[in-house]
């Protein structure tokens, strides 16, 4: 009989939280632990998930809890490092917020500690288990579209985001937080870990100007040409200056052009619901919640890490995938800083 998987859950942010409400949730999982330098946030996340975990203000303590096989990293972009490393030490699985990490020497630790340690590592690209994206996937594979020609990808947030949401954010930029998820979900339709296609070249643009005034160190958006070896070239955009009375906190469009179909997605809506009293619209899709279980995408692909460790399989969604990923937002600095495109070489070589 499978086994339940005590869970640890390090960080307990917003997403922390819907990571914890989530194993609280889930058949073969306990949620055993969870871990903030706030004893007051860790304490707010364990009652939101049903307040039976053991709370901890050093992860390094939850990491000693005999009952925790695997933990959920959950802190800011430029934590992620040695929180892996010492997860990976105390032989815990790890599933990480993306991205892995924001240098290539951090990520390649990360990946190695964890190959030399035999523990699971996931990232959590959780776009792979959006069912729009899903179905784009499912209709490219199926030959729907033909050969990709052109893809438009726009994935951006309000300006409350990187001012009000995240007190990091100076530490990270719109390419980490939000390019992240756009480059995985291309990488993964376009099958490029298995050499069916890949991008070779990027070429970026930034700008620093509405952040820049409120004292906020970081790119206001980045727009960003990707060619692939199969002539397929993608346009993404990644802003987070958004004006604060739009009606969601994020923006999302895809459009998919091939030579024999196309696919469009508008993920901004969340399934279409408005609320007339107010201009809003409600989140169907990516974190509800029905009968006090999450239920959305987002939790669909924690749930999978769950489901990966009881079975003793690999994850769908690896280190070395994030590891390509750190390489392909890195690029885009690059590109972005000194004003050219960047040759791209193999995101999944040692």
């Amino acid at each position: 009989m499978e086994r339940t998987i005590g869970m640890g859950v390090i960080g307990a942010g917003t997403w922390g939280t819907l990571h914890a409400r989530t194993y609280a949730t889930t058949p073969g999982a306990r949620l055993v632990a969870i871990a903030d330098l706030d004893p007051a946030r860790a304490a707010a996340a364990n009652a939101a998930a049903g307040g039976t975990a053991r709370c901890y203000d050093d992860y390094h303590a939850l990491l000693a809890d005999p009952a925790v096989d695997a933990v959920s990293i959950v802190l800011p972009d430029f934590l992620h490092h040695d929180a892996a490393l010492a997860a990976a030490r105390a032989g815990r699985h790890i599933l990480i917020e993306k991205p892995l990490a924001t240098s290539e020497a951090q990520a390649r630790a990360i990946v190695a500690a964890a190959e030399s340690a035999g523990v699971a590592l996931m990232v959590d690209f959780h776009n792979r288990w959006s069912p729009p994206f899903h179905g784009l996937k499912l209709a490219y594979d199926a030959g729907e579209l033909g050969a990709l020609q052109m893809i438009s990808y726009r994935l951006n947030d309000t300006i409350m985001v990187p001012t009000t949401m995240l007190r990091w954010s100076a530490q990270s930029s719109v390419a980490w937080f939000l390019a992240s998820h756009c480059l995985d979900t291309l990488l993964w339709l376009c099958d490029a870990r298995a050499g069916a296609d890949a991008p070779t070249r990027i070429y970026a643009v930034a700008r620093s100007r509405l952040l820049a005034a409120q004292g906020v160190a970081t790119p206001d958006f980045y727009q960003t040409i990707i060619e692939f070896a199969s002539g397929l070239v993608v346009h993404l955009e990644n802003a987070w200056i958004l004006p604060e009375a739009a009606p969601s906190v994020f923006e999302l469009k895809c459009e998919v052009i091939g030579a024999t179909g196309a696919y469009y997605i508008d993920g901004s809506l969340h399934g279409a619901q408005k609320i007339i009293s107010r201009t809003t619209y409600p989140d169907a899709l990516v974190t509800p919640t029905v009968f006090g279980r999450p239920v959305g995408f987002a939790s669909e692909s924690i749930r999978h890490f769950v489901g990966a460790l009881r079975a003793g399989e690999r994850p769908l969604v690896d280190g070395r995938d994030g590891l390509a990923v750190t390489r392909l937002v890195l690029a885009m600095e690059q590109s972005a800083a000194q004003g050219a495109p960047v040759t791209l070489g193999d995101l999944w070589c040692d």
